[in-house]
């Protein structure tokens, strides 16, 4: 059990040896209350909690009215620097700059409907798409929520709820079977052309592929589990009061099954293995493909603006959705718990996509 100290204690009487009458300590303060008897000490004591409180309140709200849309946005900055600090470095980080450096200095009483019709006119001004402007107006209201959420909150005023752009429509990039294999046979490495076949076969994040280890693969049973694995011997990570941190939310990763030819490419590999990674080169594992692929993408006539790592998962559940795969399996497949996100970015590719509609219409 935690010891109360002094400092944390809430003010309460006292009779000092060599007053003459009771006393309010408050932290390291003695107030006299000079009475003697407890009943008109007590009193004392409530009103000075009550004035004391009173000015604690006034105090706050002043310091709320002063809050500027800065103040916000870093609490969400730390939020996110602590989670993911390489996804803050490479994205996020951009979005707060730009932000700040519109709007920073705002009091967030002046962050408004009005201020976000003004600031998506700047943002288009200054070239960038609808889905950019949207993520940003998104990122101003998260920034909100946690800062009303804070200790002690920074702001009491609620969070606005912007008229946001339309988000933009679902990425149609993705390889036919001839593609893919002209961009397999374009790969002048032994680790690329694995790479590329492994994500087909897998439909997994160029990410997961990349940091699946051979103790994940099992050739015999044919299976290859893209989960990542919590280090259970790490120490348990901690925040200033002594909480448990919560652990970076992963994308979702699934368990499959594989068959055929991507077996024996994989046999192969083990058999060559330097290290415990599946893909790598020189011994070594591999934290990013894009130079090696977007050459192989050209010297296969694509086109390296929309051919990246992550159309070859797109493609692979593409392909099933094509042939017809009932969309639940597709989803397990993906790696998702849900077939909402299969059913508004690929549904459209199913056989039976509107296919009802198509004969409703179709009777007379």
């Amino acid at each position: 059990m935690t010891k109360t100290t002094t400092e944390d204690r809430a003010p309460y009487l006292v009779w000092p040896k060599g007053k003459a009458s009771w006393q309010i300590r408050d932290k390291r303060r003695y107030i006299s209350t000079g009475a003697t008897r407890k009943s008109d000490a007590d009193a004392a004591l409530i009103d000075y909690i009550k004035r004391k409180d009173e000015g604690a309140n006034k105090d706050n709200a002043s310091a709320m009215a002063s809050t500027t849309l800065r103040h916000v946005l870093d609490v969400w900055a730390d939020k996110r620097k602590s989670e993911n600090p390489a996804t803050w470095a490479r994205k996020w980080r951009y979005t707060y700059k730009i932000i700040y450096g519109k709007s920073g200095k705002l009091l967030l009483t002046a962050v408004d409907q009005k201020w976000a019709d003004w600031y998506e006119r700047e943002r288009y001004c200054d070239g960038v798409e609808e889905s950019t402007v949207r993520q940003e107006l998104a990122t101003v209201m998260s920034a909100w929520r946690l800062a009303r959420k804070s200790s002690p909150p920074l702001t009491g005023l609620p969070v606005p709820e912007f008229d946001l752009p339309p988000a933009s429509e679902p990425r149609e990039h993705f390889l036919t079977r001839s593609e893919a294999d002209r961009l397999i046979k374009a790969a002048d490495a032994d680790y690329l052309g694995l790479f590329i076949r492994v994500c087909l076969a897998t439909g997994g994040r160029h990410s997961a592929v990349l940091g699946l280890t051979w103790s994940r693969v099992d050739l015999d049973a044919g299976t290859i589990d893209l989960r990542d694995r919590p280090d259970r011997s790490a120490p348990v990570e901690r925040d200033e009061r002594g909480r448990r941190k919560r652990s970076v939310r992963q994308k979702p990763r699934a368990q499959v099954r594989v068959e055929g030819v991507i077996l024996d490419e994989l046999r192969a590999a083990q058999e060559r293995a330097a290290s415990p990674f599946v893909i790598e080169h020189s011994g070594k594992g591999l934290g990013s493909v894009h130079r090696g692929f977007k050459a192989a993408v050209e010297r296969a006539g694509l086109d390296p603006d929309t051919i990246t790592p992550h159309v070859l998962r797109h493609s692979a559940i593409t392909w099933l959705m094509q042939a017809g795969e009932d969309i639940f399996k597709v989803a397990g497949f993906a790696g998702h718990t849900s077939t909402r996100m299969i059913e508004r970015v690929y549904g459209h590719h199913h056989p039976e996509y509107q296919t009802s509609i198509a004969k409703r219409l179709a009777q007379r």
